[in-house]
């Protein structure tokens, strides 16, 4: 699993940094930043110059995205880690579980919030251009990992792993009430919702959809 525990000491360092300020973003939206950040605001908020936040994030909103690449990264590190027995997604379920995965997935639960929230600022089409190249990186990191594995297979698996995260999070949307969403009063308990709906989401991919319950429930009554 990706974790500041590994790799050298510079990257360490470098992963360090860019938490700092991804973290210094989640306090400035705890405190009810109700219009776009402004690159001053956070590297005021993280302690560091404006230059010196470029220097790790090309633009504001690769920092919104960042905890998103972290989670893609620790799914594709927990397959590649996996024994053979254990299916690839067997493996992801578990790293799901993980303490470092669910702050990780809190942070895109409330930056994907917040990005939806101040859609009149357009934030929404940079940010699909992010989630554009997540699927890139993820396409290329199968591809390091998996040599020899077909490349339409890892192309359909990459995309069914971002599509049920995407499902997850418009579900989880939902779940929030209008004026927590305004404010980004997002509560502890919402956020441990969405992680729930990531977890079933991938259950979802692991089941399969031969016998689809298109006659059951909404899967959000189960959480």
């Amino acid at each position: 699993m990706t974790s500041l525990s590994t790799g050298t000491r510079r990257e360490q360092n470098k992963r360090a940094t860019k938490q700092a300020i991804v973290d210094a973003v989640a306090q400035l939206l705890h405190q009810g930043a109700d219009t776009a950040l402004t690159a001053n605001q956070i590297a005021d908020a993280a302690g560091i110059s404006r230059r010196t936040l470029f220097n790790y994030f090309p633009t504001v909103d690769a920092i919104y995205s960042y905890p998103l690449h972290q989670v893609l990264d620790t799914m594709v590190e927990s397959m590649g880690e996996a024994a053979d027995s254990v299916p690839l997604l067997d493996s992801i379920i578990q790293a799901l579980k993980s303490d470092e995965v669910a702050e990780q997935l809190g942070q895109v639960a409330h930056f994907g919030a917040y990005i939806i929230g101040n859609e009149p600022n357009g934030c929404i089409t940079a940010n699909m251009n992010e989630w554009q190249q997540a699927t890139a990186d993820v396409l290329d990191k199968f591809g390091r990992r998996y040599p020899h594995a077909d490349s339409f297979s890892i192309r359909v698996l990459t995309h069914a792993l971002l599509g049920a995260g995407q499902a997850a999070f418009d579900e989880w949307m939902e779940h929030i009430p209008a004026q927590q969403n305004q404010n980004m009063d997002i509560s502890p308990e919402l956020i441990a919702t969405f992680h729930t709906l990531v977890t079933k989401a991938m259950h979802t991919l692991e089941q399969g959809f031969k016998h689809f319950p298109l006659n059951s429930t909404s899967i959000s009554k189960d959480i």
